[in-house]
């Protein structure tokens, strides 16, 4: 029986992130089930990170490894920049309304309503910056799937506008707008996946 070939980098990150959002969804489930004192709104949070960890696990598994095509400086520098804006990103989300309920000034609520989108702003800096110093086929893959994912995403942003304006569904606007940003990253890591796969 030949040896067994070794887990690209990919799909051992994959399983990492599964075993995460198992353990996150297992707390989730015991706090909600009163098994773990536990509030209603970690447990919700734990449940989110379960899900959206589970996505990254599948989209992990089945990417190519393509390790090789993006210099290591390149990928550390990219990681540098990118986590600690999403991770500020999530850490504001977290607690957006209630610092919205801490303050009267018109101004500085307007300073914290904003916020998250400043931080985006730095995560799609760490973006630009990636794309800009990366090889030829690299620039492609990353631009051909935000293309792709920004198309679907009008797309899908367009048929539910014109679902509303028919009376056939009833969206609340500040939902639909929020959840943009969210629905690109989510259709860029799934077209990245289906694009990768094709040039590796």
């Amino acid at each position: 029986m030949p040896p067994s070939e070794p887990l690209s980098t990919c799909r051992r990150r994959a399983l990492l992130a599964l075993a995460a959002s198992l353990v996150l969804g297992l707390a989730s489930w015991a706090g909600l089930s009163g098994l773990l004192a536990m509030s209603e709104r970690l447990s919700g949070l734990f449940a989110g990170l379960a899900v959206g960890l589970g996505f990254a696990a599948a989209l992990l598994w089945f990417s190519p490894d393509m390790s090789d095509a993006v210099s290591k400086r390149l990928s550390r520098r990219y990681q540098r920049e990118m986590w600690p804006a999403m991770g500020a990103y999530v850490a504001v989300m977290l607690v957006w309304k209630r610092l919205l309920g801490l303050v009267e000034a018109t101004w500085l609520r307007v300073l914290v309503a904003l916020l998250p989108a400043l931080l985006v702003l730095w995560v799609m800096r760490a973006f630009v910056r990636y794309v800009n110093d990366s090889d030829e086929m690299q620039r492609r893959i990353e631009l051909e799937s935000g293309s792709i994912a920004a198309l679907l995403v009008s797309a899908i942003y367009l048929g539910a506008g014109l679902l509303q304006t028919a009376g056939l569904i009833d969206v609340p606007s500040k939902v639909a707008m929020i959840w943009v940003f969210p629905m690109l990253c989510i259709g860029y890591g799934i077209t990245k996946v289906v694009i990768s796969r094709r040039f590796a």
